[in-house]
């Protein structure tokens, strides 16, 4: 599986691919190509690269280990130092664009060489029109996380991202290191002016270091209608079919999703898409039971191993606001879906609400907000549900001689119930950093 992935996303990374033109409101099509990637406060940018130091303070590292009493070991107020390096922005050829979101991070803490590492996200998109009824429409993304609060944010829940299944950092129970490797090709053919139809796939990979938690492999087929109604909205209809496997838990689950959308502006600066349906999640696996007393008498276990077979129907949905302003955006999206989980939790239902706001001033000032929540009700598994919370703001400040002051902030809430296991976490970094352009530097 992993060769063709890696096949599949240097593939991608050097062929033309593209949107839906003329107006499209999105998200009708799940992957939406160059469209959005590397955009600063809701507007194009041009391709810029950064690169700095920063002074760093971690205040809870969960690895996946337990002390000699059996109780997990929590790492407590970590500090050190990083280096990161990044690019992002776009570029537009005459019938072509390419968007790129790229960020890493090198960390290394004093006194605790143990827990230093590096963390990178990639997200990729390269959009074609390669006729006037033709359009290819492409995503990948990549990256190396040990850290649920590790810097590298540009993979929150965002429009711009309309199929991220392998990469949720706020939702991760411990601090070790995953893999993640995700390519989708879509292609959108314009009946008419006013309708098009898009049909397309991706397949993805999730492997994780600790040989405690579960990694995850698959792919999905997917084919949307959409009908413009006038400039400003459009309504249609999508369908997917998504298939994950989960080798270390003997374990896979086939989705079936079918929504309708519309997607409208709403003034000149106000737009709403709103997407809803539901799911079929056929959930298979292997499950601990209790045995009765006289069979466990019998055979002098207490417990046996079985497989279980699930099969629901959920609501699914999402709704999306955002605001434009000169120099600022405003976003708030709220959606339940499915998820192939965490690592913990496999196949599971999920909630997410986020708002954020981007500031990009003319001279000097960049200023980012964001916070939101998740929720995971597992389908397959019988463990309780898991609750999240995350918030943070970033800030930079150009000085002369093209560096920028930078500093960043991020809270994270887990309910967890558990005595031992720390609930709360906060990082904070404050360095400089080199980056040549016209207006204020913008990581996030």
């Amino acid at each position: 599986m992993k060769k063709p992935l890696i096949a599949l996303g240097c593939w991608l990374a050097s062929t033309a691919l593209a949107q839906t033109g003329g107006g499209y409101l999105g998200p009708a099509v799940l992957s939406s190509g160059a469209g959005g990637i590397g955009n600063r406060s809701g507007q194009q940018v041009d391709l810029r690269f950064f690169a700095g130091v920063n002074g760093v303070y971690d205040s809870s590292i969960q690895p996946v280990a337990v002390d000699s009493k059996g109780n997990l070991v929590i790492i407590n107020g970590l500090e050190g130092v990083e280096a990161n390096f990044g690019v992002y922005g776009s570029h537009a050829w005459r019938s072509a664009q390419l968007g790129v979101d790229y960020h890493g991070i090198f960390r290394e803490y004093n006194g605790n060489a143990g827990y230093d590492g590096i963390d990178q996200a990639l997200v990729l998109g390269y959009t074609l029109q390669e006729s006037r009824r033709v359009n290819f429409n492409g995503q990948l993304l990549a990256g190396i996380l040990s850290n649920g609060l590790s810097g590298v944010d540009i993979l929150a829940p965002t429009p711009t991202l309309t199929s991220n299944v392998v990469a949720t950092p706020t939702t991760l129970l411990f601090d070790s290191r995953s893999y993640y490797l995700q390519g989708g090709l879509d292609i959108t053919y314009m009946l008419s002016p006013r309708t098009s139809f898009t049909f397309g796939g991706q397949g993805f990979e999730v492997w994780r270091q600790s040989s405690f938690l579960v990694g995850v492999e698959g792919y999905n087929a997917r084919g949307s209608v959409e009908h413009k109604l006038n400039k400003t909205t459009s309504v249609g209809f999508t369908y997917q079919r998504q298939h994950f496997d989960f080798p270390k838990a003997f374990g896979q689950a086939d989705i079936d999703t079918g929504e309708g959308f519309v997607g409208t502006k709403l003034g000149s600066r106000w737009a709403l898409v709103v997407r809803g349906g539901v799911f079929h999640a056929e959930v298979k696996g292997l499950q601990t039971v209790a045995l009765n007393p006289v069979v466990a008498a019998l055979l002098g276990t207490t417990a046996s191993i079985q497989a279980f077979y699930r099969s629901n129907i959920y609501p699914s949905g999402q709704v999306s606001l955002t605001r434009t302003f000169k120099q600022a955006n405003l976003a708030f999206s709220y959606g339940q879906t499915v998820t192939p989980g965490n690592g913990v939790y496999l196949t599971s239902k999920t909630q997410n609400g986020n708002a954020s706001y981007s500031y990009t001033g003319i001279r000097k000032v960049n200023l980012s907000l964001s916070g939101g929540y998740s929720n995971l009700a597992s389908i397959g598994q019988d463990i309780q549900p898991y609750r999240g919370g995350n918030g943070g703001g970033g800030i930079t400040y150009t000085m002369p001689y093209n560096l920028h002051l930078v500093g960043r902030y991020d809270y994270r809430y887990q309910a967890i119930e558990s005595l031992i296991y720390k609930h709360t976490g906060y990082r904070a970094t404050l360095g400089i950093t080199y980056s040549p352009g016209k207006v204020p530097l913008s990581l996030w």
